[in-house]
C-alpha cells in the first residue's frame, strides 16, 4: 500500500481536506490556510503518492489509484469540503464520483478534467519535465531560481514552503523530492482518465475558480468545464494565471471561508 503523508490540524470533525497540483507539496496551501477567516475549522493537507514525505509507487500513476489514495485518507469522515489545485482538483472529483458525498462541497481550482479522447500523451509539459533540474547547491539557491524565474509571480511566503518543503538536502545538494520522471508522469496520464463523463453524476456544489490569464482553463474551455456539474458556481481571480493559490493565496482563503460559511 503507498502512504501518503498528511498533515492536520484542529479538533472535531474533519472541515477541509487540501489537495495540491502536480510537482507541489501540501506545504504550500498553508499561506491559504492561515488566511481562512473563521472562528476554528479543521483541516487536512496531504501529499499525492511521489510527492513531498509520501511514498511514489509505481509508474504509470493511474488516476483512479490518485482518487483512491483520497478516498483512503478520508475513510473516517464525510460531509469534507474538498479543495483541489490542478491536478488535485481533478483527484478530487474522481474521488467524488467513486464514492458520492464524501465531501459536501468542491472547490476545483484549474482542475485537470478534460473532455476525450482519453489517452496518455506526452507533451511539453512532460518532455521538459523530465530534463528539468532536480538539485541545487544550496536552499538559498534553490529559492534565487525560482523567485527569479517561473516562480517569480508566486506570494513569498509560498514559494519559502515550496522551497522548505518540496526539496530534501541530500549528499547531491537541494534536491527536489518529487522526482522529475514521477511529475513527468502526472502530466503525460492528465488526459487518461474519463473524470469528464463521470462529473454529471456528482451531486453536492461545486466552486470552480480559474485564474483570469490562465493558458490551461480560458473562458469557452472553463463554460464547457462548467456546464457539466449539477450545481456550480464560477470564480475567476483577476490577475492571476494557473497557479492561482501560489500567486493569490488570499483570493483562495476569501473562497473557502465563504464555503464553510455556507455549506
Amino acid at each position: 500500500m503507498t502512504r501518503i503523508a498528511t498533515e492536520s490540524e484542529g479538533d472535531g470533525d474533519l472541515d477541509v481536506l487540501f489537495v495540491h497540483a502536480t510537482g507541489f507539496c501540501k506545504e504550500v496551501w498553508q499561506p491559504v490556510i492561515d488566511r481562512v477567516v473563521s472562528e476554528s475549522f479543521s483541516w487536512m493537507s496531504i501529499d499525492q503518492r511521489g510527492h513531498g514525505d509520501s511514498d511514489s509507487g509505481t509508474l504509470p500513476n493511474d488516476w483512479d489509484f490518485l482518487a483512491r489514495d483520497v478516498i483512503d485518507v478520508l475513510r473516517d469522515h464525510a460531509g469534507v469540503i474538498g479543495v483541489g489545485h490542478s491536478s488535485g482538483g481533478g483527484v478530487i472529483a474522481r474521488a467524488e464520483a467513486f464514492r458520492p458525498r464524501m465531501f459536501r462541497h468542491l472547490v476545483l481550482i484549474e482542475p485537470i478534467i478534460f473532455p476525450p479522447p482519453y489517452r496518455r500523451m506526452d507533451g511539453p509539459m512532460s518532455e521538459g519535465t523530465r530534463r528539468r533540474r532536480d538539485v541545487f547547491p544550496s536552499r538559498d539557491a534553490a529559492f534565487e531560481r525560482f523567485a527569479s524565474g517561473p516562480f517569480g509571480a508566486w506570494a513569498p511566503e509560498v514559494l519559502a514552503a515550496y522551497i522548505d518543503h518540496g526539496f530534501r538536502a541530500t549528499e547531491r545538494g537541494w534536491e527536489l523530492k518529487c522526482a522529475p520522471e514521477v511529475e513527468a508522469d502526472f502530466y503525460a496520464e492528465g488526459l487518461n482518465h474519463d473524470t469528464w463523463d463521470r462529473i454529471e453524476t456528482i451531486e453536492v456544489p461545486v466552486t470552480l475558480v480559474a485564474g483570469e490569464g490562465s493558458d490551461t482553463h480560458p473562458k469557452p474551455y472553463l463554460d464547457a468545464l462548467a456546464s457539466r456539474f449539477r450545481e456550480v458556481e464560477v470564480v475567476v481571480v483577476r490577475g492571476a494565471g494557473h497557479l492561482v493559490p501560489m500567486e493569490d493565496p488570499s483570493a483562495i482563503a476569501e473562497i473557502v471561508s465563504d464555503v464553510l460559511v455556507t455549506s
